[in-house]
């Protein structure tokens, strides 16, 4: 699974057609325990069936919730005149073990992991909680501006829309990672996550769109009916999609189509229907529900849509052939039916966002960082040459003065790679593009306030940033350029001051370690340590410029022969062994020996 920290689902809530209370159904993270609330009553049933363990009555209807994990906890986002806070309820028995006040009413909008991002009634400010065992945590995030909507992530992470700019942020530092360029359809839209997957719609639209994460190509579904809901969870790869002529079943993976047999009714006469949720218990996926003159703790239904106990799925050509619309429209049509029809429509028809047709229904679009770093759909051949082109012609205009965009970069070229491996943040990456783009031209020296005007911030141009810690740049005379190791590696040059020894890496804890030769060859430690520490990149000279290729290259370095000192600049996070012996200096005789 691509969870690192499995994330809930959030519950929509339903106005009950018959009486005006708000339902609402909840799994668990770890798949353990449903929530179903109606009003203010809520109960907590196990998965595996069975009568309630928990209930706790909510202190208002203006309550959101949301089941958090791991370890799975019931969190409540309370709004009230005088008491605006945040409740945390612990299972099984629902105990409310904790409780924060929140300065202005909030909203919840999205959950990852064991973290609520929460959104005030103005859209412009955003709220971090987590959920700590008995405990809660806040703290503020700025975005920049309005927030449209918010979707969890894998690893702790929220996809924030705004108006202008799509950003993936780190809930755990509340800091921007990337900035993604996926054109979604024009707002009012809903935006979610699946397995791998981000999805779109908008209130109406009989399409859906589904872009993928790792390249992030978007795929366009016209799913034959209205879709008022979407019930997805991130840790699963399906959508159910709610239409007024059932449920359809929409494979992120197989970009497939299929209804769904379930319990389930489309509601009539304004009416809203009943909430859905998925459980998902590693494989295996169910389609929970409940019945809508169900009391409060009785037992949802469940549908297996994925695993084990899953139907199998009726072939492309016919699996809605007989599928007739619950209104009277006639048979829904399949992924396929559609993407041929799309072809013959499309001049009458047009699209439904500003994204042109493709083959199928995939499209080339790139999953970027706008002015940053990101993800191109381009053909692996051409980018190579293409990525160089278009920051060299960025270059010139910034050598120049002239003010322009930075153009995006993909993951997969040398300087992306780098970039995502080391962790930089938004403002680093601009610059090690901006730096770059300067040495492809012959100019790789820029001032300090120029750097900062082309950023639009200051910390990365005075020093204070990512890549002077990681020691990528140099400092002279108010101006900034990066370090030769680093463009000789953007240039796709071999490493000069080192050479590299064995296959994947294994580091040791950062830091400098020592290794006693005991009489051993230069050959026979080698042999050693790659078999220990997997790639090591041996000093062949300049140590200050070997531990930087070295960690440029994710190896552990190695000094057969310690220097006179120790190794400066020193890059974060970079690892050093040295071999030691009677005439080592002081210095590296002095350091930790490396645990075998």
């Amino acid at each position: 699974m691509w969870f690192d920290e499995h994330e809930a689902r959030l519950g929509r809530s339903a106005a009950d057609g018959r009486c005006g209370l708000i339902e609402q159904l909840l799994t668990s993270p770890d798949g353990q325990w449903i929530v179903y609330r109606r009003g203010r009553d809520v109960a907590l049933l196990p998965a595996a069936g069975g009568a309630p363990v928990g209930r706790v009555q909510l202190p208002s209807d203006d309550v959101d919730l949301a089941l958090v994990g791991p370890p799975a906890a019931l969190v409540a986002v309370v709004r009230e005149p005088d008491a605006n806070r945040v409740l945390l309820y612990q299972p099984p028995y629902l105990d409310a073990v904790a409780g924060r006040p929140l300065e202005a009413p909030m909203r919840l909008v999205a959950v990852t992991g064991p973290r609520l991002v929460l959104l005030s009634s103005d859209s412009t400010k955003v709220t971090i909680v987590r959920a700590a065992g008995r405990a809660l945590a806040a703290q503020p995030l700025d975005p920049g501006g309005p927030v449209e909507t918010a979707s969890g992530l894998d690893r702790n992470q929220v996809l924030l829309v705004l108006a202008k700019k799509l950003e993936v942020w780190d809930a755990v530092s509340s800091r921007p990672l990337l900035r993604l360029q996926l054109q979604l359809p024009p707002a009012p839209r809903s935006v979610g996550a699946a397995q791998g997957h981000l999805w779109a719609t908008r209130p109406g639209s009989d399409e859906v769109f589904v872009y993928r994460l790792s390249d992030g190509r978007p795929f366009r579904h016209y799913v034959g009916a209205a879709v008022r809901e979407v019930v997805c969870h991130p840790a699963s790869p399906l959508l159910v999609l709610e239409t007024p002529r059932g449920l359809v079943r929409l494979h992120c993976f197989a970009h497939s189509l299929h209804v769904v047999d379930a319990p389930w009714v489309p509601p009539t006469g304004g009416a809203e229907a009943s909430p859905l949720a998925q459980l998902v218990i590693g494989e295996d996926v169910s389609l929970v529900g409940v019945d809508p003159d169900a009391e409060v703790g009785a037992e949802p239904w469940r549908v297996a849509i994925a695993g084990a106990h899953a139907p199998a799925a009726p072939a492309e050509g016919d699996a809605l052939a007989d599928g007739t619309a619950a209104g009277g429209e006639g048979p829904l049509a399949t992924a396929a039916d559609k993407l041929r029809a799309m072809r013959g429509e499309q001049a009458s028809r047009g699209p439904a966002a500003p994204v042109a047709p493709a083959r199928e229904a995939e499209i080339g679009m790139g999953l970027g960082l706008g002015g940053g770093l990101g993800r191109s759909a381009a053909p692996s051949g051409a980018r190579s040459k293409a990525w160089r082109e278009a920051v060299a012609a960025y270059g010139a205009e910034l050598a120049r003065g002239v003010e322009s965009e930075l153009p995006i970069i993909a993951v997969d070229t040398e300087l992306g790679e780098l970039a995502h491996r080391l962790g930089l943040s938004g403002p680093a990456r601009r610059a090690l593009a901006a730096l770059y783009a300067l040495h492809l031209v012959g100019e790789p020296e820029l001032a300090i306030a120029r750097l900062a005007r082309a950023l639009g911030e200051w910390t990365e141009a005075l020093g204070q940033g990512d890549l002077v810690a990681h020691a990528l740049v140099r400092r002279k005379h108010g101006r900034l350029a990066l370090r030769g190791a680093v463009t000789d590696m953007f240039d796709g040059a071999p490493p000069r001051a080192i050479r590299i020894v064995g296959g994947a890496s294994v580091a040791p804890a950062v830091g400098a370690w020592q290794v006693a030769r005991t009489g051993r060859g230069d050959a026979a430690v080698e042999t050693a340590l790659a078999t220990q520490l997997g790639r090591i990149a041996v000093i062949a000279r300049t140590p200050a410029r070997a531990l930087l290729e070295a960690r440029l290259y994710g190896a552990t370095t190695v000094a057969l022969t310690a220097p006179a000192a120790l190794p400066d600049p020193w890059p974060r996070d970079a690892a050093l062994v040295v071999v030691t012996d009677a005439a080592s200096p002081a210095w590296a005789s002095a350091l930790p020996p490396l645990a075998s």
